[in-house]
């Protein structure tokens, strides 16, 4: 639904519990937040059993179903324009699905399934290695990262999805880099080599990790420090400048979002216990930072920028505490609704399925959600529309709406509305043939009022997207950096390259490196070698999953049970 059409009058909380999925067991839930006109389209659920179902919010019907997790999923991430879904779980294993993959049938990624729906015991070792084909492929897999232990979160760069921020159980974080790379060789080869001139190759190089350190510490101050804080939350900015990250000890910590190198760390929230889960407004002014002392603290951000160093700095102020004084109950997956005007968190206590909602400015509580006996584990709010979506620990989903009345004069404005049916009088030239000219002005009365509810189509809310830099990569500054001339470019070799080249200049982001001027080992011909890295192919802001209705997942969701 497009942003400008909603009743900007209409209540912006929901009140009641509209659908069900009452057989999703689900462990954790996301909206598509992003960039895209689609944001809020698509729903995906974790599931307690490694799979992962992705939901049309409009049609409530699985898009897709993926397989690559043995262990319940812990978290799950969208990229900014909705390509590619990250998603990790207790099995060590970060995943990262392009959802513009279409598969084919092939085995699936768990060994040892038989067909379902075959009769017990009919010829033994028969069908053995057979999977229903209605199961995930591993296609759409695009990268795997393993670590040494259970993964608790992770998260894509607003604007980037080829670098995440990893939390793993032992309070360790990680600045994980996926980006693609690809390599142009020129040799300049002796008279007795037959190797090739040139060559251009894609690297597919190990994801990179930087661990995220304390590096303020002295060694002295480490020594007495037992034991050292560790992390046990992170998140970026909006901006993509920087990572905050929470500690065992109640400390946030402020990285640089590019190095992984540590700018400063900040005592504002006036606590030693561990901080649970952060979580920031969509225009980076805000977060909410969720605390083992069972509180909610929401801090003021602003950002200092100097212009001799090009750095940043991030100043963190308290502005309100939010807790239950009374029954002391602990919150998960604490956030802010699309217009920042309130922070909502699920209420974790086993006696009530409740969502509180509290006013952002003054910290008042607005309204709680109260839904059945079991208690939330996860909640997340839609982008764009008064709708919030829970989980309780039975894994079923609620889908929280209030629905608004359609405002039809918003497409035609001569269209009148009714409180009731109205018996309608006929005129007596109505449908009398018009004249030529009538007719011309009719249309064209048309054509200007189609004109005036035409909506543009751009990005929900004011967003903040970091621009990929810009190397000025080109085919010529290639060809120059290799010392080739210009009439190089009419060889046979040389007009080969030179197309080459200018194939893959769109995809040019920036030179890695450059080896210069070498001899290979045991040969006598010097050879140089430049690594550029691929621009991000998650760009389409009218990105939309490829339909397969071939197979029908929802059947699979129901039976899978």
């Amino acid at each position: 639904m497009n942003a400008q059409l909603l009743n900007p009058f209409s209540i912006d909380i929901p009140d009641t519990v509209s659908n069900t999925l009452s057989s999703a067991e689900c462990s954790v839930l996301s909206f598509n937040h992003g960039f895209s006109t689609l944001a809020g389209q698509y729903l995906a659920i974790g599931r307690s059993d490694g799979y992962i179902t992705i939901w049309d919010i409009e049609t409530k019907s699985v898009l897709r179903l993926l397989g690559g997790h043995v262990r319940p999923v812990k978290s799950l991430a969208w990229s900014s324009y909705n390509r590619y879904l990250a998603s990790c779980a207790g099995d060590w294993n970060v995943v990262i699905w392009d959802l513009a993959a279409k598969s084919a049938a092939g085995p699936s990624v768990r060994e040892g399934e038989r067909r379902r729906g075959g009769d017990e015991g009919e010829g033994e070792g028969e069908g053995e290695g057979e999977v229903d084909p209605r199961l995930p492929f591993a296609t759409e897999r695009k990268v795997t990262i393993r670590f040494d232990c259970a993964v608790v979160s992770v998260q894509f760069a607003p604007g980037n999805s080829k670098r995440l921020v990893v939390v793993l159980a032992s309070n360790e974080a990680y600045l994980v880099d996926i980006s693609q790379k690809i390599l142009i060789r020129r040799r300049q080869r002796c008279s007795s080599s037959n190797t090739p001139l040139f060559e251009v190759q894609d690297i597919n190089p190990s994801p990179q990790r930087i661990p995220l350190l304390n590096t303020l510490l002295n060694p002295e101050e480490a020594e007495t420090t037992s034991p050292k804080p560790g992390i046990t939350a992170a998140r970026f900015t909006p901006d993509s400048r920087h990572i905050l990250a929470g500690t065992t000890k109640g400390t946030l910590l402020i990285f640089d979002a590019l190095s992984g190198q540590l700018v400063t760390t900040s005592s504002v929230l006036g606590t030693s216990s561990a901080v649970k889960e952060l979580s920031f407004d969509i225009s980076g002014k805000f977060v909410v930072v969720n605390c083992n002392d069972r509180s909610l603290r929401i801090l003021s951000v602003s950002t200092t920028y100097d212009s001799c160093s090009a750095s940043s700095w991030l100043h963190l102020i308290q502005l309100h505490k939010v807790q239950d004084m009374i029954q002391r109950t602990p919150w998960v997956h604490p956030s802010f609704t699309p217009s920042s005007d309130y922070i909502f968190a699920g209420a974790s206590h086993k006696a009530a399925h409740n969502v509180y909602i509290w006013d952002r400015s003054s910290g008042t509580l607005s309204k709680i959600l109260e839904g059945p006996k079991d208690w939330v584990v996860g909640v997340d709010w839609h982008p764009t529309r008064p709708m919030v979506a829970s989980v309780s620990n039975t894994g079923a989903v609620y889908i929280w709406f209030s629905p608004s009345e359609e405002i039809w004069s918003a497409y035609a404005p001569g269209f009148e509305e009714l409180e009731e049916n109205i018996e309608y009088q006929e005129r007596e030239d109505e449908f009398d043939f018009a004249h030529e000219g009538e007719e011309e002005g009719r249309r064209r009365r048309g054509e200007v009022e189609a004109a005036d509810v035409r909506v543009e189509a751009g990005k929900h809310g004011n967003r903040v997207v970091t621009k990929q830099v810009d190397g000025n990569v080109d085919a010529e500054t290639v060809w120059q950096l290799l010392g080739l001339e210009e009439e190089e470019k009419n060889g046979w070799e040389g007009k080969r390259f030179w197309m080459a080249l200018r194939r893959i200049e769109p995809e040019l982001l920036l030179m890695s490196s450059d080896s210069g001027w070498k001899k290979e080992q045991g040969k006598e011909e010097q050879v140089r070698a430049l690594e550029y890295t691929l621009r991000d192919d998650d760009t389409s802001d009218a990105f939309v999953i490829p339909p397969r209705l071939e197979v029908d997942y929802s059947d699979f969701h129901d039976d899978h049970l």
